[in-house]
């Protein structure tokens, strides 16, 4: 027989409280940056996910609980280099003169 949803959604929580507790860790409310509140949303409104917090939160937890050498492969992963064009440039030094956000 399936799962309900709620039933599901208990699952997740005792998995995710037992991570919790195996690490040490207390569970609290993501807060986030503005740029990642708007990275997330934009990967929630172009895949059609609206859980990506969640989903996040619950990977570091996760990495958290690894042993070193499984956590160790996402210290090392390259990270691209940002370059802002001229309009986002122009945009970074009128914030830094004003912080007013366009």
């Amino acid at each position: 027989m399936a799962k309900s949803n709620a039933e599901l959604q208990k699952d997740k929580r005792a998995k995710e409280k037992a991570l919790l507790d195996r690490i040490g860790a207390e569970k609290r409310s993501l807060i986030v940056s503005k740029a990642l509140d708007d990275a997330l949303q934009i990967l929630g409104e172009r895949h059609g996910f609206e859980e990506w917090q969640e989903t996040v939160s619950t990977f570091i937890i996760n990495l958290a609980a690894a042993p070193a050498e499984e956590s160790e492969r996402f210290v090392r992963m390259s990270r691209p280099v940002f370059v802002p064009n001229e309009n986002q440039s122009r945009q970074l030094e009128r914030f830094a003169r004003t912080g007013v956000e366009i």
